[in-house]
């Protein structure tokens, strides 16, 4: 069953009805010691007769959940579930789902009929596989042909990705380096526009010469380390409220005045991250303004400063995350600690969802 985390509690009830009926279903994201998270993800995946994938407005803008439909789409297993009326991202929309969006946990909702004949034709055998997903069965040989064509769509989306990357930086003013004297380094936001920040400290040493200069992204497997689903996860904070800001639930704000909070990465490994991005979703007096950011190698400290950073007080239409990037730094945890909204004091301030991105060591 793949989910966003904003829905783990309907997943869970869903997938207990459907144990109920015999079948068993992979779904907590249970990840074994020592064992990486997307292979374990891929390995189920490769191992199940049928995915169900349910669908809300949290998990369609989950680029995981979205890339283990299209896996079970391919492989012609998917069983999609409406939780709530949500935009179907296109490759999905014209597969019909079971309706759950009234569903409350009674066993005679009629979607769950619905549902029980999709997942029991899939587990009957493969020939039943065309109907659950409302595609046609593929012909005989033409599934190597779908998996090829898949690989070549998604080298293709790298390559554009990159080189929209690339357009981008190449027009964004790049950070300078720390120099010596602790001068500032620059931050650029979302909109594009460099905002000053307080020297970078231990944590961000300046490159050695003719290293790439800040505003280049961090190389190799980039993810929003504080996402659950990547095994982000918080360690310590003002208020048990604090592990909102990090659930991908962006329509439920917390009051963060007078506290800082402590996260860690997956496992609490090493990861060495340089963006920081904080969701806006409206022009409000109380929205977070000021926060300082600080990265150690312990979840008690000591803790370095990474710099002090200033939102915008208004919703960016391109994306309501607001970026903040300074150099790189290599760590274990990363604290925030609230200084002020946007109305100049730390009476009350709210904030809602945080995303660093960088990866893990």
């Amino acid at each position: 069953m793949s989910y966003a985390s904003a829905d783990r509690e309907r997943a869970r009830a869903l997938s207990e009805v459907l144990a109920a009926r015999g079948w068993t279903v992979w779904w907590d994201r249970t990840i074994p010691p020592g064992r990486v998270f997307d292979e374990v993800i891929q390995e189920e995946i490769n191992a199940a007769k049928c995915v169900v994938v349910l669908w809300s407005p949290a998990s369609v803008k989950s680029n995981w959940v979205k890339t283990e439909a299209a896996e079970a789409a391919a492989r012609g297993i998917l069983v999609p579930v409406l939780l709530q009326d949500a935009a179907l991202p296109m490759e999905f929309k014209r597969i019909q789902a079971a309706n759950l969006a009234g569903w409350d946990g009674e066993q005679d909702h009629p979607a769950l009929a619905t549902l029980f004949a999709a997942v029991g034709r899939l587990m009957a055998g493969p020939e039943a596989r065309g109907i659950a997903s409302n595609l046609p069965p593929p012909p005989p040989g033409r599934g190597r042909a779908f998996l090829l064509a898949g690989v070549l769509v998604g080298v293709a989306a790298l390559i554009g990705a990159g080189t929209w990357w690339l357009r981008r930086s190449a027009s964004m003013e790049p950070a300078p380096m720390a120099a010596a004297s602790n001068a500032a380094p620059t931050v650029a936001t979302a909109a594009g526009t460099p905002t000053p920040t307080t020297a970078a400290g231990p944590s961000a040493p300046a490159p050695p010469a003719g290293a790439a200069p800040a505003s280049a992204p961090v190389a190799a497997r980039r993810m929003n380390l504080l996402s659950p689903d990547n095994g982000g996860q918080i360690i310590a904070a003002a208020r048990a409220d604090w592990a909102h800001l990090i659930d991908g639930n962006e329509d439920q704000g917390v009051w963060v005045d007078g506290g800082e909070g402590v996260f860690a990465f997956k496992d609490e490994r090493p990861a060495r991250f340089d963006t920081f991005a904080v969701l806006v979703p409206d022009t409000s007096d109380v929205n977070l303004k000021s926060f300082e950011l600080f990265a150690a190698d312990s979840p008690t400290g000591p803790f370095t400063s990474i710099g002090k950073f200033d939102t915008q007080n208004l919703r960016l239409f391109k994306s309501p995350y607001q970026e903040f990037r300074f150099q790189p730094v290599t760590a274990k945890y990363l604290k925030l600690r609230s200084l002020a909204s946007h109305r100049g004091d730390n009476g009350a301030v709210r904030a809602y969802e945080f995303q660093l991105f960088g990866d893990l060591q």
